[in-house]
């Protein structure tokens, strides 16, 4: 049978992470027994804890957790939301499914949404968990 994953991403920062570290342990099981932690290159107070899980209809998410989706060849983090609104951003407000982003413009950052729009965010790998 084959496990289908998904990639969850916790906030956090530099004062909680070891806290939070432990709480998605507990309530998590890891696919492969690792987290990623990112921190934000312009605040390195600002972390992002990524982590696979064994994909659920109903998967009981800790607090500041969300789904993200990776793009392997550039190391980008991304909801879909926020892909889309990229793609109404950079094709002049139409969104079109095929329309093809450019990721290298993105590499190495994670990419969100919030109330004004798309918020991208440069990262730098902090460090790894193995569980």
């Amino acid at each position: 049978m084959i496990t289908q994953k998904q990639l969850l991403c916790t906030f956090s920062n530099n004062v909680q992470y070891t806290e939070t570290l432990k709480e998605i342990n507990k309530q998590y099981h890891l696919i492969d027994g690792k987290i990623f932690v990112f921190a934000n290159e312009k605040n390195l107070r600002e972390l992002y804890l990524t982590f696979n899980v064994v994909k659920k209809e109903e998967i009981r998410r800790y607090k500041g957790t969300i789904s993200i989706h990776r793009k392997k060849q550039t190391n980008t983090l991304y909801t879909l939301n926020a892909m889309n609104r990229l793609i109404e951003d950079e094709n002049n407000g139409v969104f079109d499914k095929n329309f093809q982003l450019n990721w290298n413009n993105y590499k190495n950052s994670i990419i969100l949404t919030n109330e004004i729009g798309v918020k991208i965010v440069s990262l730098k790998l902090f460090s790894v968990f193995d569980v």
